[in-house]
Parts: C-alpha cells; sequence; structure tokens
C-alpha cells in the first residue's frame, strides 16, 4: 500500500504537531495557579518596597504604553529591564513585580515593562513599544537615580524574543548611544517567528511573512553587539530547544558573543523562577552582565 503523503506544514511537521510544540499551557496544565500566585507575590513585592516602587510610569499615550520601576534605594546602581511573556497577546507588567526581590536586594534597580498587545497592534508596534520604553527609561535614568549606561535587558518566552529586538535595535538612528542595551539574556525565547506565523497562535498574533521576517531576530544578526546569554528549560518542547540551538549558531557565526546556559530540567514557565535564584547560574550570569 503507497505511504499516504503526510501534510508537512513546518519542518516536517503536520498542524497539530507543530501546534502542540508551540502549546505551552497545555505542556503546563497548572499554569492558572502560577499565574495567581505571581499576581500575589508581586503585590507583596509592591507593597514592601513602598517608595521605592514606581508604578505606571507612562513612555508613552496608550493604556499598555507604561512601566513599573523597582529602585533599590542607591544612586548609581545598574538597571535590568524585565520584559514579559505571554505569546505579545497576553499578560501584564502587575504579575511580575516580584522578580524584582533579589535585585534590589543585591543593589540592582529593575524595571518591568508593558507592551500593548496583539491583536489589537502588529508585532512591529509591539517591538516599537519595547524600544520606546528603553529610551524612556535612559533619558530618565538621572530622574530616578539608577546609571543609564548599565542598562541590561532580559525577558521570558515572548520577552525573550523581545530581548534579542532591543540589542539588535540601530540605537544611533533614534539618537542614542549604540550601545545603549549593555547585554542581554533571554530565556526561552523565539528567535524564528516564521513556525508562529504557521501555527495556531498566529489567529491573535496576525504576523504575515513580511513582518515574520522582518522582526525574527534570526534573520537580522548585526555586525556588532554586547554578550548575549541564552537558556531555555531542560524539558521544554523540541522546538523551543532547536530556536535556541539555531540562533546561537548563527550569533556565533557572525563572530557574536554567545552563551548558552543548559538545564537540566524546567518547564517554561520555570525559567523565571530560575532566573531569580541568587544562587543560579541565570541570576549570577545577569549580574555580571550589569558590572556589579
Amino acid at each position: 500500500m503507497q505511504e499516504l503523503k503526510q501534510n508537512y506544514v513546518y519542518r516536517r511537521m503536520t498542524q497539530p504537531i507543530l501546534d502542540a510544540q508551540y502549546n505551552i499551557r497545555a505542556q503546563v496544565p497548572d499554569f492558572p495557579e502560577l499565574f495567581e500566585s505571581w499576581k500575589t507575590r508581586s503585590a507583596a513585592v509592591c507593597a514592601a518596597l513602598g517608595k521605592n516602587a514606581h508604578i505606571d510610569l507612562a513612555y508613552g499615550e496608550a493604556p499598555l504604553q507604561n512601566l513599573d520601576l523597582f529602585l533599590c534605594g542607591e544612586a548609581g546602581k545598574p538597571l535590568v529591564v524585565f520584559i514579559h511573556g505571554g505569546y505579545w497577546r497576553a499578560q501584564d507588567k502587575s504579575e511580575f513585580g516580584y522578580v524584582a526581590e533579589p535585585f534590589v536586594a543585591d543593589g540592582i534597580n529593575l524595571a518591568v515593562i508593558n507592551y500593548r498587545l496583539a491583536p489589537h497592534v502588529t508585532m512591529d508596534d509591539i517591538v516599537n513599544d519595547v524600544r520606546d520604553a528603553l529610551a524612556w527609561l535612559y533619558r530618565n535614568a538621572a530622574t530616578y537615580g539608577f546609571d543609564a549606561d548599565r542598562i541590561v535587558v532580559t525577558g521570558s518566552s515572548a520577552g525573550g524574543h523581545l530581548t534579542v529586538m532591543s540589542i539588535i535595535t540601530d540605537w544611533a538612528a533614534r539618537g542614542l548611544p549604540r550601545d545603549l542595551v549593555k547585554g542581554g539574556l533571554a530565556l526561552s525565547g523565539l528567535y524564528d517567528l516564521e513556525p508562529i506565523r504557521l501555527c495556531y497562535l498566529n489567529e491573535e498574533i496576525g504576523l504575515d511573512a513580511a513582518t515574520a521576517q522582518r522582526n525574527s531576530p534570526m534573520l537580522a544578526i548585526p555586525s556588532s553587539a554586547p554578550m548575549l546569554l541564552l537558556s531555555v528549560g531542560g524539558i521544554e518542547s523540541g522546538e523551543f530547544h532547536r530556536q535556541e540551538r539555531d540562533f546561537a549558531e548563527a550569533w556565533r557565526k557572525a563572530g557574536l558573543r554567545c552563551e548558552v546556559i543548559r538545564q537540566a530540567d524546567g518547564h517554561h514557565f520555570d525559567m523565571i523562577e530560575f532566573l531569580i535564584d541568587r544562587d543560579s547560574a541565570l541570576y549570577r550570569g545577569l549580574k555580571e552582565l550589569t558590572n556589579i
């Protein structure tokens, strides 16, 4: 009997298989409880920091063009900028204030930024929001007392993608220092958006081929860039591991510095927990990028 022809949509994956590779919530069924715990922990950290927690600072005119800034209370210290995930169409900065706790305790300021979400805006708009937030932070460093020359960026999932997009930004074209971002740590990032365009997620994200290409870091490797750290959960799907592997290889082939921090275990949402563990390689690596 002749073998039936498979209807592959991407890299010898059928539509159900491709969709399953990127369906994180199906892979981590207790995600609602996790999300609620993040909100509770974040509220507690905001309350504990008191006047050092600056909430809903606007970097633009739209409701989601805002950020939270958590200060360590010492002038001239570096700033870590955290970009949340949610596949560019969900989640909010208010869920991630808890990330600030170890950094502030170690004399590092932390900003958590919001950006407008799909399907209400395009991927180009989302990327531009992140760039506008970083520009606002740089320009307002003196007002809030952190070091504008020590800004590093990190984020998880869609935030990992946006972390790299911020690193490859032509900041000089925006009238800002070329090295505005001094380094980055991308967790479980998405560096090739073509599979996103072809899977179930695109019903909300709305990528066309040109937009996916334009916003894929894999297709926009710069000639120079700061140190980039990458990591993915040990038990995440094969596609997340492939994304990291292929991107790290492309980044290094361009002569750029990249370190992959291997994880023996951990699912997609565990990566933030690893990040804020002061004994973890992720926390130590990000701290080193701030030159503490």
